[in-house]
């Protein structure tokens, strides 16, 4: 099909996107340096709350990133003020304002859950069809909400299988569920762009953080994405 007349600007946020998820990677670096400093107490800064708050802020900083993203493609005038969230039944719906299929059921996102082998290993997971997706997304947004309200984010839903049991009964995202979100972002920024008639050479690089070990595992394709 011919690219869509909004295509620029959708390629513009996607290059945006790219640049605003570089400072909540640098965090995911950061949480694992200081995995064997000690802090001013004297205490192991690993394993620490301090240590584990580094995630909450990776996780908020690339969820206002994404939302920003759809908040750029999807705006139809520039004077609307109106928030559009991370819902993909209703950016689905802005989008057909465009004349543009959003979060159709061969959309998808990779992320990282917690394995079955032995010693609790993550690995990577892909989420595909508008149900999968719904789930996953929704229960980061209960996250999300939690954590801008001042919650407790181990009171977090987890429907879609996509965070940590804890022995409490509660659930929890740890840094290689961070990581898997900021992958789940570039990959709904990217399909938004093929959406506006784009291709693989209008995908901006996406920064990632370095890998090693089952985060370096090949991950697994999706339907639109190779």
């Amino acid at each position: 099909m011919p690219p869509h007349s909004r295509l620029p600007t959708v390629i513009d946020a996607a290059n945006a996107l790219s640049a605003g998820l570089r400072n909540p990677l640098l965090l995911v670096g950061l949480h694992r340096d200081i995995d064997g400093l000690i802090g001013k107490d004297g205490k192991p800064l690993g394993r620490s709350t301090k240590q584990y708050a580094l995630r909450w802020g990776i996780f908020t900083m690339s969820y206002a990133a994404v939302e920003a993203f759809f908040n750029d493609v999807l705006a139809l005038e520039p004077s609307r003020t109106r928030h559009l969230p991370l819902n993909p039944d209703k950016i689905r719906h802005v989008g057909q304002q465009h004349a543009v299929r959003l979060f159709t059921n061969d959309w998808g996102v990779r992320t990282r859950i917690l394995g079955n082998a032995p010693g609790n290993r993550s690995r990577w997971k892909a989420y595909v069809g508008t149900q999968e997706v719904q789930s996953y997304l929704a229960d980061m947004k209960n996250l999300r909400d939690i954590l801008s309200h001042g919650g407790d984010p181990y009171a977090v839903s987890n429907r879609s299988g996509a965070l940590w049991p804890l022995k409490s009964g509660g659930h929890s995202m740890r840094l290689m569920g961070a990581e898997g979100f900021i992958q789940a972002c570039c990959d709904l920024a990217s399909q938004t762009v093929l959406a506006y008639g784009g291709d693989s050479a209008d995908l901006p690089e996406w920064p990632e953080p370095e890998r090693s070990g089952l985060s370096a595992e090949r991950r697994p394709p999706l339907p639109l994405l190779h």
